[in-house]
Formats: C-alpha cells, structure tokens, sequence
C-alpha cells in the first residue's frame, strides 16, 4: 500500500511538471467520456418515464380508466397500459354510469376519446390526432396547459398542440367533408400518445357515437382517494384497465402483466446477439482511447527515463517502476473521467435549459442516469490504465547504466507479437465471414479480433518500413527512422489512424454497395426509359399546366394520362385483392397504386406490347388483370382502402375482368377503364402522367429542372425518372463519415506528430546545430506526420474492405430471406449481393489526408532552438 501511494504522489508531481502531456492526455480520454455522457444524459431527459408522464395524461385526475371491451376479466401491468386477456369473453361498451357504479360510491368521471383523422388548414390535409377532452373541468388541469388563446366551449371550437403551425383564429377544414372549426387557443404538446392533437369538447369531434370501432375511450375519475393496487384487481375482474399514481408510487411485488413475458423474450434476444454487439462495441472504443493516449504515455516516459533510472539505482524494483507508470494512468484517467462526466452532465444541463423542461419545453424533468454515467467513467478510468500498461512494461525495462550515462535503449521486438497478431487477424476474418451468413454480431466481433491483431502487428511493420527509407530525402529518412526507433510511440498512432480510416472504408464500401443495390433494385413501377409525375389533391387546372411543360420537355411525345378512384369523401382510393400469391413474399405498389386506372394507351406501356382482345376488353369498360388466376367467372373481386381512413375490415368491390398473362413480374395487378371505376360507385380523378421518353431522354440535370418546375406549380406531386435515381442521401452519408473519419486521423496524427517532436527535440536542436535550416526542422515533423498517416490511412481503407464486404452480404442475406415479387405472383430477379468499391473517393482520402496532414504539421512546427547537455 506504502508503494502505491508513493507512486501516486510521484504521478501527481509529474501531471503538474509536465502540465502540457497531461493536458492531452487528459482530452484524448475525456473528451469521450463528455459525449457519451451528455448524449446519455439528453436522451435520459428526453425520454419521460411512464411516472413523469402522470400529469400528461391524468392531470388532476385520481386515476385514469379504460374500458377494454374485449373480454372479462382482464391482467394489467402497474402502469395500465398493458394488459391481455383472461378469457373470451367480449363486452359492449360501458356507459359512463356503469363506469361510475365500478369505481364506487363518490366517483364522477368524464370522457376521453381519442382517434386520428384529417385537417387542412388552407392546403393539403394532415394527418392528426384528434381528442375529445373538456379541458375546462379541473380534472383536466395540467394536461394540456393553455399557451395562448383560450379552451373551447362550443362544438365549433377547437385548440391545437404548439407543434401544429396553426394561429389562434383561423378556421380549418376538419375531415374530408370540410367540417369548419375555429381554432380558439394554442396548447402545449404532450410526449405521450396524445402528442401534436387537435382537442374539442365532448361530442364534437366524432360523427358517430360511443362504441364506435375506430376510437379508443377512456375515463378519468375523480375518487375519495386514487385506487390501490388491490381495487385495481377488483377492477380488472370487471375489465377494466386502471392507471393510478398510488400504484405507481407503491408498485406490487410481483407483477401481474403480459409485459413480463414479453421482457423476457426481449431480454434472450439481446443477451444472444445485442450483448455481443455491445461488448465488441465498447471494447472498439477502449482499444481507440487506449491508441490516442498510448503514446502520450510512451512519451512521458522517455521524459522520464532519467528519474526512473534514479529509483532504479536506489533499489527500486521491476514492479515499483510499473507502479508508478501505471499510477499516472489511473491519476490520469480519473481526472479525465471525472471532468468528462461533470463537465457532460453540465453539457447536457444547459442543452435542457435552451430546449426547456415540459411544459415549457418538449423535455423531461432533467435526469441523470448515475449508474450509466458511472459505467461510462470506470471504462474511462480504465482507458487510462490500459493505456499506461505498455508504457509501464518498457518502464519496468529500464537500464539504469544506459540512461544514467545519457545513451538512449535500443527497442527489440519480441519474435512472438507479429505472430500472435496474424493469429487474430486471421480469427477476426473469419469471424467477420462468418458473420455474412448469420446475424450482424459477428462483424463487430470480428473487428474487434482485428483491431487487437493489428496492434500486435504493426510494431513489427513499421520497423521493416523504417529500414526501407534509405532512398528518401534526408528529412523523411530521419522521420521514418525516428518512427522505426521510436514504435512504442508511432505504432498506436498507426493504428489509432488505420481504425478510423477502417470504419470510413467499411462505411464507403456500404453506402456504395447500397446504391448499386438499389440500382438493381427496388425494381420499377412502370417500364425502364419512362418519367412518372403524380399527385393527390391537385386540381385539374395544375394539371393541365403540368401536361404543358411535359410536352415540352418531351417534344414530339404524348404524356399518358393516369387516374384515381375518389370515394363520396374525395379521398384517394387504391384496390388489392386478399389472394396470397407467395409466402414470405414483398408487394409494393408505387405511384401508379396496385390498379391504376387509365386507357390504351396505359396498358400498352405496361405490357410493352400491344394485346387488341386486352384494349378491345379494356373498351368494353372490363378491367385487364395480369393475373388469370384472380379473375372468375368474368369478374376481379377486390378489396378497396381509402387513403388516411381506418378500419377494421376494408369493403370489397366486384369488378368485370378479363385475365391475360404477362412474362415476367408485374409492377401492377392490371389496368382499370374509367368506365370500371364509374361502375363500381366511385368517381374518377386525375392521378399524373407517365411519359415515354423514347429518344428524348433527359440527363441529371434537365431531370433536375424539370422536378423543379413541377413542383413549384405542385408542391406536394412527384417527379421520377427510371433513368435518374437520385443518391442525395448517400452522398451525405459519405460525407459525415468522411469528416468525422478526417478529424480523429488528423486528430491522431498531429498528435502522433507533436509528440515525436518533443521526444526528438534534442535530435533536432543538434540538427540545427551543425548548420540545418528551420525548414529542415519543418519538413522532418512534416515527415513524421506523413508517415503515421500515409501509414495508417491507405492500409485502413484497404481493411475496411472487409467489414465492408461483409455488411453488403449481410444485407443481400436479409433482403434475400424477403423476396420482392410482382402482382402476378412472378418473382424479381434477386439482386444478389452487390460489392461496390468507391475507389475514387477511397484514393482521394488516402493521398490527400496525409498530404494534409504533413501540411498542417510544416506549418506549425516550431523552429526555435533549444541547445541541451548531451552526455556520453
């Protein structure tokens, strides 16, 4: 104990001494440790418990009650939101005196009604959920507190969540029959399931009365006291779901909920898979730390070297010489652990501040999650410790003659690291294989494996580079020596680098290899060399004006025009069938919908022939199914969904059919007349235009300006074009990743870099001494930086093809096991998996980033000469 403690002292003695080393170590270690905490931190407040949503949902409420309706009697979890069935037994909904009667003498409750429906404000519709809530009675106080206007009184009124850009004011269109209401007052949002809501009294939002299917009632009662977990039982006998804070605040001891199963469940799933993927997770960034500070702690000890060869001398031991290296990792570490996580916590504090606590602001009451924040600092702490193990090894090496006598060790390599690393190179290449055909776990598993391999490699690959440097220019020859002679310092840097680029590779080869898939596929909804425009809710004048500056985009050809079936409501419609075709299959309708409606002309593009008994039935007001197997007796029946409208069951129509058969997938089930649609009660609108481009194929940048111009005319149509797939999102993808990826490589170089050239700070100032120019002393530290980085970066980038590999496979595997198939029941060509190397962009970043590297390091090199004693 007496040891540690003197090394403590003589490690906190140091930190302050070498106040610019310890500095940096204490950054490279810390900064992590301030990421991850603030990031744990936020997401924490943010993410409300179901306890800090109680004044949410049940305001001032006792308890909050839910009729089920589905069967009696009921189990719940203490929250009331889970629940299963005990029997089959289903019940017709409560009234609210029943419900009264349930709960017991003294209670009155009041409705809460809630569904999702459309509003327009002046433009398209939106999507919305609408609650029916009288927020004018206490009980409701606190649930939606008032931010400006007032609460509505009468069945016109209505206010809206912040979120919703709607005054206090104006008049919206409610539903798609155009109801009037007028906004009266803004509320704030919730974070529950009432969340960006349209809120007004009872009876005025819902058409039809209590029971209806699509809506959910629940209570909230205002009781002589709020329900204990035993009343919640007796409730639960009569099927009823009870959310109460008394049973929050004072939970059962065993549950009694379907949740647990589920839990369970979940918790198999991520001990087996997620749990790897985890840990290969945190041990990837361990390893990371440990490269960027590794060296600074080498350094500190060549630093050092002359006062550990002192205690050496004075009968320190091997053991006494790790202790005190290792004291300074864990000094060290604890610092940086402590500050990363005060200072994340602080982080995160004023970020809530800006957001603002709820109701104020969309986040939570601030928490800190301890236990996590706590794990984050002891990995943070040991980073220190593992960082300082190499260096402390060395340390404990120490020649006290040698140093004593001013002559600098020579570093021997050991015959078994090289070997030791292929093994788990090899062992992490085949993990990472393996991982192809199985579950993701594998790959980081394997990277893992692989990263400790290179570790143990490099060493030996950067010595047998170093000897090669004869040929170079004498500032390079000194860097590369001075890396070669110096690996307990260069090798980490190396690898720290090799990591970093790794990942961008892996990412590059990914993304690439997600394009090039998705060139193959998700395949078409209409014929290679076609442009399709389409839309909902645009008026037919639009439309003509569009028709305009297709035909002149597409001179000398006739845009096809396309319908939809519009219900009573003028709500899109779109038709299927409940035939299943295939197990484990994928249908996809796109713009043109499983039926679209149209002409001739229409099905001839889809066919790519021309069938005269198809277009002659087509004529006849039949609709053309490229299915026979669907069609019987000369109909097609099919089931019809109004877009934005639930339901439990969707209604059916029958139609006249005539089936044909079609080589290869079909995009769509077939072709309707308008005559069809007319017929089965519903009205024909227009839905956009389909054009061939034939000879007049448009380049990335007419296809550009076109989209441009349709949608400055209709903001809301679509624009697509077989020939130009846009990859915006790639690029971004690319782009992120890339600087990211630059700023830990330049990160790690500059500091490989800086300190190189405070451990060769003699070497240069001899240098200068015998007559080199500062320029000599810039190009030797630009060297120094070029090395570690055209080192690191190439080699990383050509690892990362691996993992990279390995992801698409895993892709390719899971898009395999879903197979996409057309209408007909004919399956798509699978695209297999797609290896796609974005070379240009990985030779970009693996010249330039050491060029820039050795850029910023001869810029800032410091040229002053410092003249030191030598010895010996």
């Amino acid at each position: 104990m007496s040891a540690l403690l003197a090394a403590l002292r003589i490690s906190r003695r140091d930190m302050w001494r070498a106040k610019a080393r310890s500095a940096l170590i204490v950054v490279m270690i810390g900064l992590p440790v301030l990421a991850v905490t603030a990031a744990l931190t936020h997401f924490a407040t943010r993410d409300l418990t179901f306890e800090e949503q109680v004044p949410m949902r049940l305001g001032a409420a006792d308890a909050r009650v839910a009729d089920t309706r589905e069967s009696v009697p009921i189990r719940q979890d203490v929250t009331g939101d889970n629940w299963e069935p005990r029997s089959d037994k289903p019940l017709e909904p409560r009234s609210r005196e029943r419900i009264q009667a349930l709960l017991g003498q003294g209670a009155r409750v009041i409705p809460v009604r809630s569904t999702s429906d459309e509003y327009s404000a002046g433009g398209r519709y939106t999507r919305i959920t609408v609650v029916e809530l009288d927020l004018r009675d206490p009980m409701t106080k606190g649930m939606f507190p008032l931010l400006q206007g007032r609460y509505p009184q009468s069945a016109d009124e209505v206010v809206v969540t912040a979120s919703r850009k709607v005054s206090v004011g104006a008049t919206i269109r409610y539903t798609r029959r155009g109801v009037p209401k007028h906004v009266v007052g803004r509320v704030v949002d919730q974070q529950t399931e009432y969340g960006g809501s349209l809120i007004g009294p009872p009876g005025s939002l819902f058409p039809t009365p209590s029971g209806d299917s699509h809506t959910w009632d629940t209570w909230l009662a205002d009781l002589p006291s709020p329900p204990t977990w035993t009343e919640t039982l007796r409730l639960n006998q009569a099927g009823l779901a009870v959310t109460s804070p008394a049973v929050l605040a004072d939970p059962p001891s065993v549950g009694d909920g379907p949740g647990q199963a589920l839990d369970l469940h979940m918790r198999s799933a991520w001990t087996v898979s997620g749990m790897v993927a985890a840990v290969s997770g945190i041990a990837l960034a361990v390893i990371e730390v440990v490269l960027l500070a590794g060296p600074a702690f080498a350094v500190g000890i060549r630093r050092r070297r002359r006062e550990l060869a002192l205690l050496s001398a004075q009968g320190a031991s091997a053991r006494h010489l790790k202790l005190v290296v290792l004291a300074d990792g864990l000094t060290l570490g604890l610092v940086a652990a402590v500050l990363g996580s005060v200072l994340g916590i602080g982080v995160a504090r004023v970020a809530a501040a800006v957001i603002g606590i709820w109701p104020d602001g969309e986040l939570g009451p601030f928490d800190v999650p301890v236990g996590q924040i706590a794990l984050v600092a002891a990995l943070g702490l040991v980073s220190g410790v593992v960082a300082a193990v190499v260096p402390a090894v060395q340390a404990a090496r120490t020649d006290a003659v040698t140093v004593l006598a001013g002559r600098r060790p020579t570093a021997r390599d050991r015959a078994g690291r090289p070997l030791a690393g292929l093994v788990l190179l090899v062992a992490g290449t085949a993990t990472m294989l393996y991982g192809t055909v199985s579950i993701e776990a594998p790959i980081y598993l394997g990277g893992a494996l692989g990263l400790l391999g290179l570790v143990m490699v490099t060493p030996w690959l950067v010595r047998r580079i170093g000897g090669l440097a004869g040929g170079l220019p004498l500032p390079l020859r000194l860097a590369a020596r001075d890396a070669s002679r110096n690996r307990g310092r260069t090798a980490p840097a190396v690898v720290a680098v090799l990591a970093a680029a790794a990942v961008f590779g892996t990412v590059a080869v990914g993304v690439t290899s997600s394009a090039a898939t998705a060139a193959r596929g998700p395949w078409p909804y209409y014929p290679q060399g076609t442009t399709m425009v389409w839309g909902d809710e645009v008026p037919k004048e639009t439309w003509d004006r569009i028709r305009s500056l297709l035909t002149e985009a597409f001179p000398g050809t006739t845009p096809i025009e396309t319908y939809q079936a519009l219900d009573g409501e003028g709500r899109a419609l779109d038709f299927g069938m409940e035939r299943r075709l295939c197990k484990n299959c994928f249908l996809r309708s796109g713009p043109l919908r499983a039926l679209p409606v149209g002409g001739p002309d229409l099905l001839r593009l889809l066919l790519g022939r021309t069938d005269r008994a198809a277009e002659a039935a087509l004529a006849e007001g039949k609709a053309v199914i490229f299915d026979p197997g669907a069609v019987g007796n000369g109909e097609v029946r099919l089931n019809v969904t109004a877009f934005g409208a639930g339901g439990d069951e969707d209604p059916t129509v029958t139609m006249p059919a005539v089936g044909i058969t079609v080589q290869g997938p079909a995009p769509v089930l077939g072709v309707a007349p308008v005559a069809a649609v007319t017929g089965a009660g519903y009205v024909p609108g227009p839905s956009g235009f389909v054009i061939r481009q034939d000879g007049a194929r448009l380049d990335p940048e007419r296809a550009r300006r076109l989209r441009e111009s349709v949608r400055a005319l209709a903001p809301d149509a679509g624009v697509e074009d077989t020939e130009n797939v846009e990859s915006d999102r790639f690029d971004f993808t690319l782009w992120v990743m890339g600087a990211l990826a630059s700023l830990v490589v330049l990160g790690g170089t500059l500091a490989a870099a800086g300190l190189a050239a405070a451990d060769a700070r003699p070497d240069l100032d001899t240098l200068s001494a015998v007559g080199a120019r500062p320029r000599t002393r810039r190009t030797v530290a630009a060297g120094q930086a070029v090395f570690v980085a055209g080192l690191g970066v190439p080699l990383g980038l050509l690892i990362g093809l691996l993992p990279g590999f390995a992801m698409a496979s895993q892709s390719a595997l899971q898009r395999g096991a879903h197979p996409e198939t057309g209408f007909n029941g004919v399956a798509y060509p699978a695209p297999g998996m797609v290896f796609s190397v974005p070379w240009l962009t990985l030779v970009a970043v693996g010249v330039g980033l050491p060029l820039l590297a050795g850029l910023i390091a001869l810029v800032f090199a410091r040229t002053r000469v410092t003249m030191t004693r030598r010895l010996g």
